[in-house]
């Protein structure tokens, strides 16, 4: 997609006004992570308004990284610092007015074998064949299929995907096998999910994320929904093997499960229930 045809797609409004007065929203985007390097990142802005981008690792806390004065509508910034961090977020302000958006990445690496993956971001498209289309053939994406309790098997063979409009959202998982003998890097990259979230957890077994780019523990950090019986089931990637957490008289069996941002879970739940988590632009 063009940068024009992206930002009429999204209703960005142009307009130059000096004063501060009818400043649009900045919008993010498009925006690419290469990999282990640079961060680079387009926003429509209004023209001649004074604009600052501010970065965080866990959306909760923000710094200033640019500080600067939009000479055109359309600005680009490349992060030379990502490098040094697995996850980053972005957000703008132009005067006094916050951006539409907050736009980020995270980067994981993929071991030989199995790893359990999520992807975070609300994507221009969420589909297996963008998402993945940078590993060898081979690799195998599974999907659980919580309706007739099975892994649903999408591989790459010839460049090709067997299902390449399959989507990956927030809040689901999938069960990922990198069948080389090398690490591989992995990039998700789109907006951060706004407002007050709910996703519903089914009684049974399911595979599942954070709607959220967020890490921590599950119950206390992350909000999860956890009830007495309660099993949830964490892939150790360098053993390869599960690691089994069951939460039995209102407590953890051992220590709390700890998720990292891009990664998903197995849960066998008793009951049904909602994963509730904010994210205000604003705040």
């Amino acid at each position: 997609m063009g940068l024009t045809n992206y930002f009429q797609k999204m209703g960005a409004k142009t307009g130059a006004n000096k004063s501060g007065e009818g400043i649009a929203p900045p919008l993010l985007g498009p925006a690419v992570r290469f990999p282990y390097g640079a961060f680079q990142m387009k926003a429509r802005i209004t023209k001649g308004a004074e604009f600052e981008i501010q970065a965080s690792s866990d959306l909760k806390n923000w710094h200033t990284i640019v500080t600067d004065t939009a000479l055109e509508e359309t600005i680009e910034y490349v992060d030379s610092e990502a490098s040094k961090f697995s996850h980053r977020f972005y957000r703008m302000t132009a005067g006094p007015v916050n951006s539409a958006n907050i736009i980020g990445y995270a980067t994981i690496t993929l071991p030989p074998g199995f790893s359990m993956v999520a992807n975070p971001f609300d994507a221009p498209s969420n589909t297996v064949g963008a998402l993945f289309k940078e590993l060898p053939d081979g690799t195998k994406v599974n999907k659980y299929d919580t309706r007739n309790f099975q892994l649903n098997e999408n591989i790459l063979r010839d460049g090709k995907w067997t299902s390449p409009s399959e989507k990956l959202i927030p809040g689901e998982g999938a069960l990922l096998f990198n069948p080389t003998s090398d690490y591989k890097p992995l990039s998700f990259v789109g907006d951060v999910i706004q407002g007050s979230l709910s996703l519903p957890i089914p009684g049974g077994f399911s595979m599942r994320s954070s709607l959220l780019p967020q890490a921590g523990r599950l119950h206390t950090d992350l909000a999860f929904p956890i009830s007495e019986g309660d099993v949830i089931h964490m892939f150790d990637r360098d053993k390869q093997e599960y690691v089994l957490y069951p939460y039995e008289v209102e407590k953890w069996a051992a220590n709390p499960p700890v998720l990292s941002v891009a990664e998903s879970f197995w849960v066998a739940k008793t009951s049904p229930g909602n994963w509730n988590q904010n994210n205000l632009l604003s705040a």
